[in-house]
């Protein structure tokens, strides 16, 4: 019950974290996509199936709460989750640089697959163009 009543917790706060960065930091473009950020911890500290399972749960809260395609942010976060937990032991987790690098490295290929599949799935007149990328 405990377990349960942490992630439940973990996924309200999380998501709530991230709304209130995009609203008050969009402006400035300083906003940090901190449900990546958390998926590749727990993914790095859990496993595989964790950091997936959380991926794919706050994506679908993330795409319930947006007006992008619906089940992107799941997929991409649950593949990243799943990555994390597959390369954790090749990573050293006591060197800080090793987890920033694996973050960025990680992060930027998520802002590619994200507008990638997003110009492949969507139909309607694209809001960012990829001069702004």
């Amino acid at each position: 019950m405990k377990a349960a009543a942490y992630f439940v917790l973990t996924l309200w706060l999380v998501l709530w974290i991230q709304l209130v960065g995009n609203y008050y930091l969009a402006e400035t473009g300083l906003s940090a996509n901190v449900v990546l950020i958390v998926v590749l911890y727990f993914g790095l500290t859990r496993g595989p199936l964790m950091g997936e399972l959380l991926g794919f749960a706050w994506g679908l809260l993330v795409d319930a709460s947006s007006l992008g395609l619906m089940g992107l942010h799941a997929l991409l976060y649950s593949l990243a989750g799943y990555l994390a937990g597959m390369l954790r032991r090749q990573l050293d987790d006591t060197k800080m640089w090793t987890q920033a690098i694996f973050t960025l490295v990680v992060s930027f290929l998520y802002l590619f697959a994200y507008y990638g599949l997003d110009r492949v799935f969507s139909y309607g007149p694209q809001p960012i163009s990829w001069g702004v990328v």
